[in-house]
Parts: C-alpha cells; structure tokens; sequence
C-alpha cells in the first residue's frame, strides 16, 4: 500500500481507503433509499480485516450508513485491530453528519449535530474522530442553519472531539431540496461555503462520468491544492457501472432502501451508453476481468492529483483483495483517451440522481 499526505492536516492516509457506506447495507432516511443491499455483518468485517492486512489505515463511515450500522462495524474494526496490538492511533477514521435529523427540524440543528457526534463516538467506541464531515451543502431556507453549523463544528475541533473539519464538495443532488441545480452555480456556491466553514478536507464524486472538475473553471484541486485541502474521492467505479457489474439486456432490479434504485442510469439506455465507451476502452487495454476495470478506473483517479485518495466500497473479504492494491500508472495519453471516450455522456443519458423523484418504480 502507497501512503499519500492528506494537506494540511499533516495525515498520511493509505492512497486507497476504505469507503463503508456499502456495508451500512439498505436503509431509508428523510423519505429517500440511501443504502445498497442487504451485506452480512461476517462478510463485512471480512473485507474489514482484509483491508486492514492491505495497509489501509483510512476508514469513511458516516452515521446515516446503515443508521449506526457502518460505525459499529468500524468500531468492532478498531477492537479487533487493538486485540492484534495496532493502536487506534494508526487509524484515520472518518464520519459525517448532517443527512440523519432525528426529531431536530433539521439535520444541522447544533443540538442535533452535537447529538449526532456523541453517537457517532459511541458507535465507533472512540474518544475523537479523526475527519467530521458536514454530510451535505442544504443549510436550510436562506441558509438559515450555516453559521451555526459551521460554528458548531469547529466547537468540536476546539474541543478535541475531532482533530479535522471536512465539507462535501459541490453537490447539486440534496434529501432536503430534492431537486437538481446548475453544476456552476454549485461550484461557486461551494467556494463561498468553504470559506466560512474552513474545512481542512473536502470530498468530490470523481470518476470518467464526472468531469466537471476537470474544467479550468471548476478545477477544485487547483482550488485544493492553493489552500492545501485534502481530498477524498468517492464513487470511482461509479458504484460499479464502470466495471460492467450491470447489463443493458437486463437491468438491475434494487431492493427498497438501495440509493442505486433513484437513479437513472442503471436502467437500460444508460447502461447501453456506457457499454458502448467500454468496448472501445476493453479493446484498447485488453481489459478481460473485473479486476482489470477496477484497477484501471481506480487508476484513473489516483492519477488526478498526488495529494488525493480513492475511497473504495466493499461487500466482502474478496472484493478489497481484488480492488485495494493497485499497481502501475496511466500516463497522461491514457487519461486524455478514458476521458475522451466518456466526454459528452451525460448529455447522452440525461439526469444521473433524480430518477427517483420521477418515477420509483
């Protein structure tokens, strides 16, 4: 396992990290799916310790995965990890909130969110937290919530009870909005956003369906790099539409509480669009494998920026074993191809997140 600097934060994070929202497994929050299907908690910790043998020392959970469910398979991670005399010291361990309310009229009520923490604590059987994200960018009706959240979560740094500060980055997609946005107007939202929060981390969706960060206007790792913010990237296989785990001939049927189950480009036209570009790239790699997609689109957004990780999402002990150890680097005639064979999808396919506000079935 490669180790990269996380910014100023001074943490040196394992390049690829384990994201844990899959293995929180289905749930419902604020009236949305928000999980995947059902994984057993012995496949879980599994692929835990798997990971952990690997070198990976960055751990992404969030209290709304699984309602508790992630944190505590973490937690017993932890436990786990002390019983073989690894300290938690050698972890980082990341949560978020904001996306669980509870009975607060919002999820960043200071009430709520210092609720939120406590439990998170509780679950994880921690005494701090190592990266606290504010989950998501709606702060209420005029904003109403920002200054207090913002406030609230630095109150906790000034405390201890987290030693970093993240933001999501632009994200036009909100379980309280429930509605799209402009991705310019995101960004420049975002910006004003960060420099009231202050985050010391922030988190991007980033893969070859994603590039409107690769545009001068919306380089948010230029932006990063100037204020020397880490990043964390998540979705690099676009939950798994990148490695041909779905086919256009018979397109996936989620169970309810799957997030994939609102989104559109699981269903058929959008799995026929990215089959089309994968075709061209498998001939152009030689790509046969599951794990030869894996590697190569991991690959892709390892080589955006030196100063970012790739948060990876497991089910099971076979699938970190398959996706966590990358070897090699595409050279910069690789990323122009991948990105050129994918330019212009969305376009194509439409809307990626709001399927679900159109039609549930």
């Amino acid at each position: 396992m490669k180790y990269r600097n996380l910014g100023k934060t001074g943490l040196k994070v394992s390049e690829i990290g384990a994201g844990c929202w899959a293995i929180g497994g289905p749930f419902t929050n604020l009236g949305v799916d928000g999980g995947w299907s059902d994984v057993s908690d012995e496949n879980a910790k599994a692929g835990l310790m798997q990971a952990v043998d690997m070198g990976v020392n960055l751990f992404d959970t969030a209290d709304v995965y699984g309602l508790g469910k992630s944190e505590r398979l973490v937690g017993w991670m932890l436990r786990e990890s002390k019983n073989r005399n690894i300290d938690r010291e050698a972890f980082v361990v990341v949560s978020k909130t904001g996306l669980f309310q509870g009975c607060a009229s919002h999820g960043y009520d200071p009430l709520q969110m210092k609720h939120q923490l406590e439990m998170s604590m509780q679950n994880l059987g921690v005494d701090y937290i190592d990266i606290y994200f504010l989950h998501h960018l709606d702060f209420g009706k005029n904003n109403e919530y920002l200054e207090c959240a913002a406030a609230t979560i630095r109150e906790f740094k000034r405390k201890r009870k987290i030693r970093f500060v993240g933001l999501r980055g632009p994200h036009h997609f909100s379980f309280y909005r429930n509605s799209g946005g402009d991705f310019d107007a995101d960004y420049n939202r975002f910006i004003k956003l960060a420099a009231l929060v202050e985050p010391d981390v922030i988190t991007i969706r980033y893969n070859v369906l994603s590039q409107s960060y690769n545009r001068p206007d919306t380089d948010i790792f230029a932006w990063a790099k100037q204020h020397n913010i880490g990043i964390l990237i998540y979705k690099p296989l676009a939950q798994g539409l990148l490695i041909r785990r779905y086919s256009s001939k018979c397109p996936p049927k989620f169970t309810p509480g799957d997030n994939r189950r609102r989104k559109s480009w699981f269903k058929a036209k959008g799995l026929q669009a990215i089959e089309k570009r994968l075709d061209l790239i498998a001939q152009k790699y030689s790509l046969n494998t599951t794990r030869d997609y894996v590697h190569l689109f991991i690959k892709y957004c390892l080589a955006r920026d030196a100063n970012a990780c790739v948060l990876v999402g497991f089910e099971n002990r076979d699938q970190v074993a398959e996706s966590f150890c990358i070897q090699g680097k595409l050279s910069v005639a690789d990323v122009k191809f991948l990105e050129t064979a994918f330019y212009g999808i969305s376009d194509e396919i439409g809307d990626f997140a709001h399927l679900y506000f159109k039609d549930k079935t």
